[in-house]
């Protein structure tokens, strides 16, 4: 009996998901590359850049682009390391921050925003599909319920599927970007007129760039560290790492923001038909979102089953029911998500300093092998830096806005977090690994 609950565990962690992912199963970076990548090509960064120019000019875009993706680029180096080094998941990473049981909770963050992005892209198809079949008001709301029970079907049978469909869906959307830009240029004329572009609801420069971060910092700081734990280096997982955020992400942004100033709309939908590509874009929406999305729930249903010791099947079921609901509030519109975005570049950075600093500066580069390692349950600091933090960021924003115009509120999120983490960890004194006082 003991044997069958061994080798029950054993194949539950076969994606090492309870230990560090040992030297043999490491992936070099042609592999890591194509994870991430295929990771970054998502609709959500054409949304993004579609974003970006109902309130920036294009030279903004161009620079709220390069500069939101750098510092992007400088977490996910940071991340890479940590990752590489350790071989383990970002939940696991939270333990020696968190404690155990507060790396439950901290970790349960993920998910719970992997939710909203799920029903944002759910009700983006649903949407889509309407608009092709001219379904109206009522027959949107039922397609997009309806993708959001179909997507959760195949996160339930399909995952040999899904992989399958990964294959299609790369290609189909540079395929696609690539189309849509020429096109847009085309409508417009001239690149001197793309260059003229004026918005019509001006934002500043450090908001646009706050929704460049706000897009993958979730994914930067958290998601990056389970891929590139991977990594056969510390080199090759950076080296991925930077490829798909300045290759592919910088390229996704501003195809995105593109074809919004050329088409003067913002729903991409609207877009894509505007330009007769029908059956590619029915392609592209189709393996695009279908593979990120029911992967996502996959994912999502087995951790936050895990947390709250839900059998699998109940907690999918759960999170469906939730998800397809939440469609009939239009998620994927231009006001809910341009506010989702900067409520996560404001929320996540912060996280992402607590983490960062607690390896680089409070543990100096180091942790103890976590087969070594003996954990406290709960670690107050990083709660009380993450919320202060926090705190201090939106009221910046609502207070002295004149100061984040300036100062994209992620970098002082960061830098708050990880000061505050530093600091307080220095002062209490609390030792989060206990194996690490002993003798």
């Amino acid at each position: 009996m003991k044997q069958q609950v061994k080798s029950k565990a054993v194949e539950q962690d076969s994606e090492f998901s309870l230990c560090a992912v040992p030297e043999s199963e490491r992936k070099s970076y042609i592999s890591l590359t194509i994870v991430w990548t295929g990771f970054i090509f998502a609709i959500i960064s054409l949304m993004a850049g579609g974003t970006l120019a109902l309130g920036l000019s294009f030279r903004e875009i161009l620079i709220a682009s390069f500069v939101g993706n750098i510092f992007l680029c400088a977490i996910a180096v940071a991340v890479s390391v940590i990752a590489s080094r350790t071989g383990l998941t970002f939940a696991l990473l939270t333990r020696y921050s968190f404690g155990s049981s507060g790396s439950r909770i901290a970790s349960l963050f993920v998910p719970v925003v992997n939710v909203g992005w799920y029903t944002i892209q759910s009700a983006s198809y649903g949407h889509f599909v309407a608009s092709i079949f001219g379904f109206g008001d009522v027959g949107e709301a039922i397609c997009m319920v309806a993708s959001a029970a179909l997507m959760g079907i195949f996160a339930f049978y399909g995952v040999k599927a899904i992989a399958i469909l990964g294959y299609v869906a790369i290609p189909a959307i540079i395929f696609l970007t690539v189309a849509t830009t020429i096109r847009s240029v085309g409508v417009m004329g001239s690149l001197e007129a793309l260059m003229a572009y004026r918005p019509s609801a001006p934002i500043s420069l450090a908001a646009g760039i706050t929704v460049v971060i706000g897009a993958w910092i979730l994914s930067t700081a958290t998601c990056l560290a389970d891929i590139m734990r991977y990594a056969k280096s510390t080199k090759s997982a950076v080296a991925a790492a930077l490829t798909g955020l300045l290759g592919g992400n910088i390229l996704m942004l501003i195809c995105g923001a593109i074809a919004t100033i050329a088409m003067d709309e913002y729903d991409l939908t609207a877009i894509l038909l505007g330009f007769g590509l029908v059956v590619p874009s029915l392609i592209l929406m189709t393996t695009n979102i279908f593979t990120t999305n029911a992967a996502n729930l996959y994912s999502t249903g087995l951790n936050l089953a895990n947390s709250f010791k839900i059998g699998r099947t109940k907690m999918m079921l759960i999170l469906i029911g939730i998800s397809s609901v939440a469609t009939l509030l239009k998620p994927h519109e231009a006001d809910f998500y341009y506010t989702f975005l900067n409520a996560l570049g404001n929320v996540i950075p912060p996280l992402a300093g607590i983490i960062l600093a607690d390896y680089f500066i409070v543990n100096k580069g180091r942790y103890l092998a976590l087969e070594k390692s003996k954990f406290i349950r709960w670690n107050p600091v990083p709660w009380i830096s993450w919320l202060v933090s926090v705190i201090i960021v939106f009221a910046l924003v609502s207070l002295l806005p004149a100061v984040v115009a300036n100062i994209p509120a992620p970098f002082i999120g960061i830098v708050l977090g990880a000061v505050f983490h530093t600091v307080l960890m220095k002062v209490t004194g609390i030792r989060v690994n206990l194996k690490e006082t002993e003798g």
